[in-house]
Formats: C-alpha cells, sequence, structure tokens
C-alpha cells in the first residue's frame, strides 16, 4: 500500500492525522506492535511465519525511540525520561524472549498514547463509502493485497480477512500503518481520515461490492 503515495496526490493536500503526523505515527506503531504482539503469542503460525513476524516485531520496536523523539518535539515538551526508558525495556524484554511481558507492556504504552480516532470511527458503511472504498482498495492495495507475491517470504494479508478478524479499531491502525511509505517519502501517511475510514468500511462491509 506505499504506492498510494505515488497514486493519491490529492489526499496529500488535506490532513490525514487530527493529531499531528508525528503524534500519529508514534501511536500507530504502537497500536500496530500490540497486534502483531499478541499474534506472535497466538497458534496458528507457521515456523517460518512466526520468524518473520518477530523480525517484525524487532525492527518497530527499535524505531520507537526516534518516533518518540518526534512525539516529543511536535508536543513541544521535552523529552520524558520515562517513556524513553521503558521503550528501552521493550528492547531488553524482546532480546531475552520474554514475549508475554512484551505484549502486556506494549498494551500498557498503546493504551497511554492511544490512536486519534477522530475521523475515523466508527466505520461509515454508506453507499458513498463503500464505493469510495472499493475504488481505494483497486488503485491502491488489490494488486498487492489481492494477487501477493507467492515467492515472497512475506507476502501481502488479504485485507478483506484481516477486516473480518480485526475489531475496527485494530483494523484502521493496521490500515493507517500499511499506507505509509519508505524512508524515502518520509514515512508520511498521504491519506485523508476520510479515505481511510471508506476503505476500512469497504473491508468490512463491502463485501457486495468486493471485485
Amino acid at each position: 500500500m506505499a504506492v498510494a503515495i505515488l497514486l493519491v496526490a490529492t489526499a496529500v493536500c488535506s490532513s490525514a492525522i487530527a493529531a499531528g503526523e508525528r503524534t500519529q505515527r508514534f501511536a500507530v506503531e504502537l497500536a500496530v506492535l500490540a497486534i502483531r504482539s499478541h499474534r506472535l503469542l497466538g497458534a496458528g503460525l507457521t515456523p517460518a511465519q512466526r520468524v518473520r513476524l518477530r523480525a517484525k516485531i524487532g525492527s518497530a520496536i527499535g524505531v520507537l525511540p526516534l518516533l518518540a523523539r518526534g512525539y516529543f518535539e511536535e508536543q513541544r515538551h521535552a523529552n520524558d525520561r520515562q517513556l524513553l526508558a521503558q521503550l528501552r525495556q521493550l528492547q531488553v524484554m524482546y532480546a531475552h524472549g520474554h514475549l508475554a511481558a512484551l505484549a502486556t507492556d506494549i498494551d500498557h504504552l498503546s493504551q497511554h498514547y492511544p490512536l486519534d480516532t477522530r475521523g475515523l470511527l466508527p466505520l461509515p458503511a454508506t453507499p458513498l463509502a463503500l464505493n469510495t472504498g472499493r475504488t481505494l482498495y483497486r488503485n491502491l492495495c488489490m494488486a498487492c493485497h489481492a494477487y501477493p507475491d507467492p515467492k515472497s517470504p512475506a507476502p501481502a494479508p488479504d485485507l478483506f480477512t484481516m477486516a473480518r478478524t480485526l475489531p475496527p479499531l485494530q483494523l484502521v491502525a493496521s490500515l493507517l500503518g500499511g499506507v505509509r511509505g519508505t524512508s524515502s517519502t518520509t514515512l508520511v501517511n498521504p491519506l485523508s481520515n476520510q479515505n481511510i475510514a471508506d476503505l476500512a468500511a469497504y473491508l468490512k462491509d463491502g463485501m457486495v461490492l468486493k471485485p
């Protein structure tokens, strides 16, 4: 979904993040980490999937201190040493394989630094929203998520399955995390909150419109 940055020029002009891009980015990363850490503790993963998921979690934990500093700058207050210490502790727990404790601590942090859901929830299941969501899915998501590369070690997940299995809050958090770009595109979310809500609504309730 990183291709969204190249395809949705108009959405860049509108603010996708009511709370501020760097504040929301930190909250999104924590929310997605919470989802992944609990998935890692669950059943149904192959050994290869478990290794890849654990690697993703480790990579995300490593970047959290940088995202936290962006949050501090945007909120215009000094670095919270307690928070930075908590983030370092996540790295220690991950390195020592304390995965249950890691998931618990990530949950607490995610609750303390919650996702700003203004303009995102509740999901609008209106005909306009579903049709807009379908257009976004076709233009931005379908090429990778409907036709994942079978040779890829980490193929793109089916977004309709994700929408059926995740609560709405976790679904929009996953979409917000997925539409961001790479370091070369500054990790900015190019979609508006309305875009994300429409896409999530389509994935969740627009199966009749599924291509």
